[in-house]
């Protein structure tokens, strides 16, 4: 298992300028619980698996908060559900403590838009004095007005060249695949620009972005509602480089997109 460091997320090629907020979607006690299974009895002698997450909770007070809060209501349920005792079984069948922690960052939340970047720790206790760490990150986009209740908000969504629902499966399939393709190429491009001089892969081959890259999901929006698109470090930084590595973050705008589309 790989072993990341958990430190700041944030690690930008530039700077986008940023902008005021207005109207933002009101918040109020997050969802969050904390799971335990104990794999023998009722106490850590024998082992457990511990599942702590908090997530944002929209005031329902707000017309719009049903389109954030319908995703996480499922998703909780299911994860309590399902999850959780399928690793907890895994775990408890290696003889491994396990700790997993989910938290989130809001990253964009203005009239139109809520994004946040959810982050995941595990740690799973291979000995008295070994400890392995592994981190992911997802980021959760929304629209307020436009999105459908229990679905995130996705790029071909953001740049309209797909309308929220659409049942067209083929028409999904190509536009998100066209915008995929765009993306994927300015994030190249940007990795062979290099201006900040980060340590990637020199064996790197551009076509393993598209087995290690997903822009349709890999983003979040920032203040500005511009996506920011992201890498998880062991995928691309040499491996050396891999100790402390933080998220490695691109942000592009909406228009730079369109435009190379």
């Amino acid at each position: 298992m790989k072993r990341i460091l958990l430190l700041p997320i944030l690690l930008v090629f530039f700077l986008l300028p940023t902008a005021s907020l207005a109207d933002p979607l009101p918040l109020t006690d997050d969802y969050s619980d904390t799971i335990t299974v104990f794999y023998n009895g009722s106490d850590d002698a024998d082992g457990r698996y511990r599942y702590t997450y908090r997530y944002p909770h929209a005031d329902p007070s707000d017309p719009t908060a049903y389109r954030i809060n319908s995703w996480y209501e499922y998703q909780i349920p299911d994860t309590v559900n399902n999850t959780i005792p399928n690793l907890s079984d895994l775990y408890a069948s290696l003889g491994q403590n396990v700790d997993v922690t989910v938290s989130y960052t809001v990253t964009c939340n203005n009239d139109e838009y809520f994004s946040v970047l959810i982050h995941t720790v595990t740690e799973i206790q291979e000995s008295d004095d070994q400890t392995d760490f592994s981190e992911k990150w997802e980021g959760n986009t929304f629209s307020r007005f436009n999105g459908m209740p229990n679905s995130l908000y996705s790029l071909p969504n953001l740049l309209g060249i797909l309308s929220t629902g659409e049942n067209d499966e083929w028409l999904e399939t190509r536009q998100t695949g066209k915008v995929s393709e765009t993306v994927r190429s300015m994030v190249w491009n940007e990795i062979r620009r290099n201006p900040h001089g980060l340590p990637f892969d020199p064996e790197l081959p551009e076509e393993d972005l598209e087995l290690i890259f997903n822009p349709d999901q890999d983003f979040y929006l920032d203040e500005t509602g511009n996506p920011v698109f992201y890498l998880f470090p062991w995928d691309v930084l040499a491996e050396e480089a891999l100790d402390g590595a933080p998220l490695i973050t691109i942000p592009l705008t909406l228009e730079e997109i369109r435009d190379e589309m």
